[in-house]
């Protein structure tokens, strides 16, 4: 086995770019899917995980979403890096 052996080129990763890391922002709002849910008061969002649900009122309030970060949920999309924007 040769010492110097070439290591295999990473690809690169996706990434998503979010307000934050834990809080539900209005500009994570899926337009597409809000059209589907009925309800008022919630609204669907996509993150770095997939498509979750949250009341309007967690939108830009400066707290962490219980609902973005619950350890029960299904992640959709495997590999998306979150990216914070500056």
């Amino acid at each position: 086995m040769s010492r110097f052996a070439k290591k295999p080129a990473k690809k690169a990763q996706p990434t998503l770019e979010v307000p934050s890391l834990y809080g539900s922002h209005e500009s994570m709002i899926d337009e597409e899917l809000q059209e589907a849910v009925s309800s008022e008061g919630w609204v669907s969002l996509r993150d770095e995980k997939g498509v979750y649900s949250t009341t309007r009122d967690r939108l830009d309030s400066g707290l962490a979403d219980p609902r973005r970060y619950d350890s029960e949920r299904v992640i959709e999309t495997p590999n998306v890096k979150a990216v914070v924007k500056k």
